[in-house]
C-alpha cells in the first residue's frame, strides 16, 4: 500500500512540474527550431502510459479495457521544405455571371478552366469570413484564394425544381461549383455573393428568401453590393448610410440578425469621397446599425495583402477580375505568381500558428492576429 502511495505522489508532482514548465502565457512565441518538434510531447505521452499501466497492475481485474481515443492535429511540416510565407498574397477574385460577355462575365468552360487551374496549382477556396478572422484552414504548402460575385445574377446562381426540390439552375456558377466541389472535395466549397435589395436577386424558382436560404444552408455566403448599386463616389454621407444600410437590414431581415454581414464590394469598384468613408466602416440606416471590416474595390492596383499584414487597408482591398487578356486579370496573375512564387500566401497547414520569415517579421500586424501563435522561422542556405 505504501508502495502505491509512493507511486501515485510520484506521478502527481510530475504532471504538476509538467503543466508549470509549460504554462506559456504570450501568443506570440518566436520558435528557433525549424522543424515542430514533438518530441516533448511525445515523452511526456510515453510516461502518463507507463505511469498508468503500473498503476493498473496493482488492480486490473476491476478495469475494462476502452479503446484510445486520438485527436488528430495539425501536420507535423518540415518548414526548410514547406517554407510556409503566411503575409504573402491572397487574391480575392471578382466574377459576375457565366456568359459570353468579356470581360465582367465568364463562359461555363472557362469558369471551369479557372477553377481547375487553381486546383492543379495549389490553390484552395476559402471563405470570405475565413479571410476576414484569418482562420486558413487548408493543408500545408496550398495557397488560399476567395471567390466573389456581384450583382446577383441568375446566370450566377438560381433555382429550379427537380422533383419537387429546389436545386441550382444548370450552368449557373454554383451549379458549377457544386460539381466541381464534388469531384475535387479536397479544392474546398466556398464563394460570397453580393446582392443590391432593390434590384433583381437570383431570378428563378423560389422567393428571394429560399435562394439566400439555400446559399447559406449549402456554405456559401451574401453580403452587401448597397441596394441600388449606387455610385458612392457621387453620394453625401447619408445617402452612402441609405444605401449601405437598407442592404444591410434586407439581408439580416432574411436570414436573421445574428448573421454576420460585414464585407461590401463597391458598386463600379468606387468608394464614397474621403470625408464620408467613414460611413462604410459604420452608420445607421431607419435605426438600424450596421459595421463593416473590409470593402472591396474593382482592380488589384495593390498588392493582394492578408487582412494582417501592416499594409492591409481594409476598405481599399483589391479584387482581381475573373477574367483574361488583360493585364492584371486572373490568368495574368497566374502566370505571375508561376514567376514569382515567393510573393503567393502559403500555408503551413496550421490554423492556429501564423508562420512568417524572420525577414519579414516587421510587416505583421500583432493586434490582428488575436490568439493565434507566431511562428517565426529563417530559411538555412
Amino acid at each position: 500500500m505504501k508502495k502505491f502511495k509512493f507511486i501515485i505522489a510520484i506521478g502527481i508532482l510530475s504532471i504538476l512540474l509538467s503543466g508549470c514548465s509549460q504554462n506559456i502565457t504570450d501568443n506570440e512565441k518566436t520558435i528557433d527550431n525549424n522543424t515542430y518538434d514533438n518530441t516533448q510531447e511525445n515523452s511526456t505521452n510515453i510516461d502518463e502510459k507507463e505511469k498508468n499501466g503500473s498503476e493498473e497492475n496493482l488492480d486490473n481485474d476491476n478495469i475494462e479495457d476502452e479503446p484510445n481515443e486520438i485527436e488528430e492535429g495539425p501536420p507535423v511540416i518540415d518548414y526548410q521544405e514547406v517554407r510556409p510565407n503566411e503575409l504573402g498574397h491572397i487574391m480575392v477574385v471578382m466574377y459576375h455571371g457565366i456568359r459570353d460577355l468579356p470581360p465582367y462575365h465568364r463562359t461555363a468552360e472557362d469558369f471551369i478552366k479557372d477553377l481547375q487551374y487553381m486546383y492543379d496549382n495549389g490553390y484552395r477556396l476559402i471563405s470570405m469570413r475565413d479571410y476576414i478572422d484569418h482562420n486558413i484552414d487548408i493543408g500545408p504548402g496550398l495557397t488560399p484564394i476567395v471567390l466573389t460575385f456581384d450583382d446577383g445574377l441568375s446566370t450566377t446562381f438560381s433555382l429550379t425544381k427537380e422533383n419537387s426540390a429546389l436545386v441550382p439552375a444548370p450552368n449557373t456558377a454554383v451549379a458549377l461549383l457544386e460539381a466541381f466541389a464534388e469531384e475535387n472535395p479536397d479544392f474546398g466549397k466556398a464563394a460570397v455573393f453580393y446582392i443590391n435589395s432593390d434590384l433583381s436577386i437570383f431570378d428563378g424558382e423560389g422567393t428571394v428568401e429560399e435562394r439566400l436560404q439555400w446559399l447559406v444552408d449549402n456554405g456559401y455566403e451574401v453580403a452587401n453590393h448597397t441596394s441600388q448599386h449606387a455610385d458612392l463616389s457621387k453620394l453625401d454621407g447619408n445617402s452612402v448610410q441609405v444605401h449601405i444600410g437598407k442592404a444591410d437590414q434586407f439581408i439580416k431581415n432574411i436570414l436573421g440578425n445574428d448573421y454576420i454581414v460585414d464585407s461590401l464590394t463597391y458598386p463600379f469598384g468606387r468608394r464614397p469621397a474621403t470625408e464620408y468613408l467613414q460611413y462604410v466602416s459604420s452608420g445607421v440606416y431607419n435605426g438600424h446599425k450596421y459595421e463593416y471590416k473590409v470593402a472591396f474595390r474593382e482592380g488589384p492596383s495593390g498588392p493582394f495583402h492578408p487582412p494582417i499584414h501592416i499594409n492591409f487597408a481594409p476598405l481599399n482591398v483589391p479584387r482581381v477580375r475573373g477574367s483574361e487578356g488583360d493585364i492584371q486579370d486572373l490568368l495574368w496573375f497566374f502566370d505571375y505568381y508561376e514567376s514569382n512564387p515567393h510573393l503567393r500566401y502559403i500555408s503551413d497547414g496550421n490554423k492556429d500558428r501564423i508562420s512568417i520569415l524572420e525577414s519579414q517579421s516587421h510587416l505583421i500586424n500583432k493586434d490582428a492576429i488575436g490568439d493565434k501563435e507566431l511562428y517565426i522561422y529563417t530559411i538555412e542556405e
